[in-house]
């Protein structure tokens, strides 16, 4: 005999007949049980007759007499149907048998391996399919999300999967990373502060005098007299320093070669070391000085600092010049020489060279 079984249309799986739910993934089963056309494919039992053969005897096979004669139709129509045997319901209820276990909200038995009741479709037992519950996760502070282990662990695998070059990189960006703080440094050196400033007043062409500063001459006998070096750093009045100038006994100065000088010369020796930006300067007398006109005026002026010569031009003028002059480093001391002269008038020339005010300046601290 036939057992008819529902299959459902979601999982796939066989259920009983007359299975309201599946047995298996709880899909309700009844809306394929309209009409018995669309009921699905039922598995028989070997050498059993089909359902539709028991009901249709006469189109499977034809009918024959007791004696093994095939009979007519008409001796078939005066003989009754044989009666159709009745599909075999599986039986869900009563008491739960060895291995089931009743439906907590219909009391149906139900295999102890099925998940949902074959009748009301409740669930048995949980899926094996349920997500647990979100777990619990201790806040972090920023730090900790910053140097989590298995973000880094993460980033250096994912490093490692990626070609040499690009893992190379990293490491020349670092090198030329660190060369550029080592040139910058270099360049600022120990005071970055200070070096700012200067940038700073670079860009402002900012100066302030230099003070204090000493003068004196070199050699000191070398001063003409009635002068003193010491007024240089007055205010210009009619005194002044003054130094022979005569042109055939010029000498040749050891801090810069290939140039004469006269012999005297005069010195300024700062307080501390200061890198000079300019000087300003009088050459000659005052312009009041009756004497300005029959002494020789300086035209080029030597600056001897840290073993290098410097050559400043001079005009023949009275008024306050401003000579540009940059040391480039901090110096303790500026020794000046007077390399040229402006002629004097030939009728009643004094044989001197004088410097009425030099004023040195610099960039302020």
């Amino acid at each position: 005999m036939a057992i008819i079984e529902d299959v459902c249309t979601a999982c796939g799986e066989r259920n009983p007949a007359g299975s309201a739910f599946c047995l298996y993934c709880g899909v309700y089963l009844g809306w394929d049980q309209a009409t018995a056309e669309e009921r699905p494919p039922v598995r028989q039992a070997a050498g059993e007759p089909t359902l539709i053969a028991s009901q249709h005897p006469d189109q499977s096979r034809q009918p024959t007499s007791q004696s093994g004669q095939p009979t007519s139709h008409s001796d078939q129509a005066l003989r009754p149907a044989p009666p159709v045997s009745e599909p075999q319901y599986e039986d869900t209820s009563g008491r739960p048998k060895a291995g089931e276990v009743a439906c907590p909200q219909c009391g149906v038995p139900n295999a102890v391996t099925l998940r949902f009741c074959s009748k009301c479709g409740k669930t048995l037992r949980p899926s094996l399919f349920t997500s647990p519950g979100p777990t619990a996760v201790a806040g972090q502070s920023w730090w900790q999300r910053l140097w989590d282990p298995k973000d880094r662990k993460t980033r250096r695998d994912y490093r490692r999967s990626l070609p040499p070059l690009y893992r190379w990189r990293r490491v020349i960006v670092g090198v030329g990373g660190i060369a550029a703080v080592v040139v910058v440094l270099s360049v600022v050196g120990k005071n970055p502060v200070g070096w700012a400033k200067d940038r700073v007043n670079d860009v402002r062409g900012a100066l302030v005098a230099v003070d204090p500063v000493v003068f004196a001459g070199a050699p000191p006998q070398s001063v003409a007299p009635d002068y003193n070096a010491l007024a240089l750093g007055t205010a210009p009045l009619d005194d002044a320093w003054a130094t022979p100038w005569v042109p055939t006994t010029l000498a040749p100065l050891d801090g810069c070669t290939g140039k004469a000088a006269a012999k005297g010369m005069v010195t300024l020796t700062f307080k501390d070391p200061v890198r000079v930006r300019r000087l300003d300067v009088r050459a000659g007398l005052p312009a009041a000085n009756a004497k300005r006109a029959l002494q020789f005026r300086p035209s080029v002026l030597l600056v001897m600092y840290e073993g290098r010569c410097s050559e400043l031009q001079v005009k023949d003028s009275s008024d306050l010049q401003q000579l540009k002059l940059d040391t480039g480093v901090p110096v303790k001391q500026l020794l000046i020489a007077v390399g040229s002269t402006y002629p004097a008038r030939a009728d009643a020339a004094e044989n001197l060279t004088a410097l009425t005010s030099i004023t040195v300046q610099s960039r302020p601290h």
